[in-house]
């Protein structure tokens, strides 16, 4: 599991360009701010050649990936440039979290002479932070990964 929650990938398909949108869009409704259930796979939107997805959960996951697609077609059917990536409000938030978490970390470093236990929270947090971030994102996007793979094949 790679600690960065960003994966870029390329699906060939053996389907046209347009049949691996039309596929897409099949699969993915309209995007909605307070939606709790949906009768499709992923919500977004989908132009001429690119989209940007999310799946649809039954479960809160502030961490799930944010799909981005770009299709072009070969002489051989479609190539689907993927690239998997937190929202830009949860990439917001934890910028800030860990900034105030490493800072605690630098405090208790340069005051190693008055150790006590209490002074490792800054670091438990970190892990905790890193951990859950990680484990959000990559349980999700290797699950999506491969439906995305069975999607857009041939059949």
């Amino acid at each position: 599991m790679k600690l960065i929650p960003y994966e870029k990938f390329q699906i060939d398909s053996g389907l046209s360009a347009a049949e691996v949108l039309q596929r897409i869009k099949q699969c993915t409704g309209e995007r909605k701010l307070f939606s709790f259930r949906s009768s499709h796979e992923f919500s977004g939107h989908i132009n001429e050649r690119e989209f940007e997805i999310t799946k649809n959960i039954s479960y809160r996951n502030s961490f799930l990936p944010v799909i981005q697609g770009k299709v072009e077609q070969t002489s051989t059917g479609a190539r689907v440039t993927i690239s998997m990536r937190l929202h830009l409000a949860v990439i917001c938030f934890m910028f800030i979290w860990f900034s105030g978490v490493s800072i605690g970390c630098i405090a208790v470093l340069a005051h190693l002479d008055r150790f006590s236990m209490p002074m490792l929270i800054p670091f438990g947090m970190l892990i905790f932070g890193v951990a859950l971030v990680s484990g959000g994102f990559w349980f999700e996007a290797s699950k999506q990964k491969i439906r995305l793979i069975e999607l857009l094949s041939k059949n």
